[in-house]
């Protein structure tokens, strides 16, 4: 009774702060910028923003509800689907082509409730300390619609739409950019509910049945539709900064009368490094019998769920972090024990 009363308060304080979505500052955001850095944003839906994007789509309603806009849902009005299906071949080709004759891949991949220069900053932060050789490395920044807002609580109200979004960006983007690589050394570096965007795109994510419908109806996009992880012979390694998922997001899609079954990982996974961190406010969701509860955030927070994951998985590894209050990406990136991580990779400078 304890914990659904605590729960009835948590969702209280959501009901009344602004969100907005989070877009890209640019008119061109999907860019390769000179010598080896690739710029990518996808939509709520991980559909790839094209070139002058404003003019095709506008801007997004300030207050960021679920189903008034997407780039899906506005080039199927206009009849432009094909367009857009386009460009975002074009764009997945560009990467293609940078990558070819690089050895490793380097992908960033941000939180919720982040915006685009925070993202940014976060990510140039991180490359400042990395053995980056821009002959040999190709870092892709990636960036999905996790919202974003300023109030105190805000985090708090996004969360929900947040969790689905993620998913989304991982299914049918982030995955989308992993199968054009091949034959190479992957390092996927994510934080908070970026974890959710990686395992979204390394296996299949559950969507409720109400969430496939409306997605569909709203969007024009069919979640049962999105393409496999290809075996591509890479060697994929994920670090995850502060990951707000828990062990229901290693379990496959399961029909409404089974009960979910832990994935199976390709075998291009080999390594799956997370941090533990009991003193993460944010992973508890401020009270600690919540961090399982309201889309979970507990592998993050709580050993229990890391080796309830080592019984089903011999790839895991994990950093304490414990001590750190900060959720932030920044004071993640800036813990001494995020140049331990890099360096057992040999990723630090």
């Amino acid at each position: 009774m304890k914990k659904w009363f605590l729960c009835i308060n948590f969702i209280i304080l959501l009901t009344a702060c602004a969100a907005t979505h989070n877009i890209p500052k640019s008119e061109n955001p999907n860019v390769k910028e000179q010598p080896n850095i690739i710029y990518s944003f996808v939509d709520q839906n991980g559909n790839f923003y094209p070139n002058k994007w404003r003019v095709i789509y506008g801007n997004p309603p300030q207050n960021a509800k679920r189903n008034e806009y997407s780039l899906m849902k506005i080039a199927t009005k206009k009849g432009i689907e094909n367009q857009l299906t386009q460009t975002e071949t074009s764009f997945l080709k560009t990467i293609s082509e940078s990558v070819k004759n690089k050895k490793r891949v380097i992908i960033f991949v941000h939180g919720f409730n982040s915006n685009a220069r925070r993202s940014t900053q976060n990510y140039e932060s991180a490359r400042k300390i990395m053995n980056i050789n821009n002959g040999t490395d190709e870092i892709i920044q990636f960036y999905w619609d996790g919202l974003s807002s300023e109030s105190i609580f805000g985090g708090a109200k996004i969360w929900f739409n947040a969790t689905n979004f993620s998913q989304m960006a991982g299914e049918f983007g982030l995955r989308r950019i992993l199968n054009t690589i091949t034959n190479k050394d992957i390092y996927i570096i994510s934080h908070s509910r970026g974890a959710s965007v990686v395992l979204s795109a390394l296996s299949s994510p559950k969507f409720s049945e109400s969430t496939k419908t409306e997605t569909l109806e709203n969007h024009n996009i069919d979640v049962d539709n999105s393409k496999s992880l290809k075996e591509n012979n890479n060697s994929i390694t994920c670090i995850m900064l502060a990951p707000a998922v828990g062990s229901a997001d290693f379990k496959l899609k399961a029909s409404i009368n089974e009960e979910p079954e832990f994935c199976t990982f390709s075998p291009q996974i080999k390594k799956i490094h997370i941090t533990i961190n009991n003193t993460d406010n944010l992973l508890k969701k401020y009270i600690g019998v919540l961090s399982k509860t309201l889309k979970p955030t507990d592998l993050g927070y709580k050993e229990d769920t890391f080796n309830e994951l080592c019984n089903h998985f011999t790839i895991f590894e994990k950093t304490s972090f414990t001590g750190q209050k900060s959720h932030d990406f920044d004071h993640y990136l800036k813990n001494p024990k995020f140049k331990d991580i890099l360096q057992l990779y040999g990723l630090l400078k």
